[in-house]
């Protein structure tokens, strides 16, 4: 059964609406998906879906035989949605909490550590390169991009359903329980001193990726056992930070494939 709902005045629409800003995204704890491709994949990887949006001209798959749907006049659509081009369906999605001390060696083997990570759309690329590339864990710290931000939802492509994110509580905490469990620690850096085709960046590594302008923090640094750097041979000092983790977490799984510790099916 749909719900038709036309009036601002409407509890679900007004409750929806304040989710655009971040405070009560966390007081919430619930975010919007938007777009058919992204409520479908939080369906199928069974996320915590409080209920779906439609406005008056959506006519595909609703998904209500297993979940709570609105329709609402398009007016009050366009409100709550964040895309120019609207495919005139979200959904609202609980957070999913997970303590880094649960990271069980057994099951994580490569991870990303965002170190500050502060660009929405840098985010977005991030966890859909980490999923595209068999990442099996991506740990934030305090100082990143809040991942339930609209902007960060639809550029991870659905990928945020796909890869374990953890919260570090502590700057740092996260790397020191991995490297208390046989992890390696692999910063990335302007002047790392090895090459990250010449590092060995197999199974048990954590890949850290810094700040947009000041790289990784100093505490963080302190942590890492491996500097390595991306050869860089034309003019440009830096790389964006999204590209320079795509290149790093390409030759990992490029070197579990040729060990193989990767099935690159």
């Amino acid at each position: 059964m749909i719900t038709k709902i036309e009036s601002s005045s409407n509890a679900v629409f007004k409750n929806t609406k304040k989710l655009l800003n971040s405070r009560d995204r966390k007081k919430g704890r619930l975010f919007i998906t938007e777009g058919y491709r992204s409520v479908a994949d939080a369906c199928s990887h069974n996320a915590d879906i409080e209920y779906i949006i439609v406005n008056e001209d959506y006519t595909k798959e609703c998904f209500d035989d297993a979940y709570r749907v609105y329709r609402f006049s398009n007016k009050l659509f366009d409100e709550i949605s964040s895309t120019v081009n609207s495919q005139g369906i979200l959904a609202v999605v609980s957070f999913v909490d997970r303590d880094v001390r649960d990271l069980a060696v057994d099951e994580v083997r490569r991870v990303v550590y965002l170190d500050s990570v502060m660009d929405p759309g840098n985010m977005g690329t991030i966890l859909r390169t980490s999923d595209a590339m068999g990442v099996d864990a991506v740990v934030l710290s305090k100082g990143c991009v809040d991942i339930y931000n609209p902007k960060v939802v639809r550029s991870t492509m659905a990928s945020i359903f796909n890869v374990p994110v953890y919260f570090d509580t502590e700057e740092g905490e996260a790397l020191d329980i991995l490297c208390s469990r046989g992890f390696d620690v692999a910063g990335t850096f302007i002047d790392g001193s090895v090459p990250c085709f010449e590092a060995d960046l197999r199974d048990m590594t954590v890949i850290v990726m810094g700040n947009e302008a000041n790289g990784i923090s100093d505490a963080v640094a302190d942590r890492c056992n491996l500097r390595i750097s991306v050869p860089m041979h034309g003019g440009a000092e830096s790389l964006n930070v999204g590209v320079c983790c795509g290149m790093v977490l390409y030759e990992q799984m490029r070197q579990n494939i040729v060990s193989g510790g990767v099935d690159n099916g």
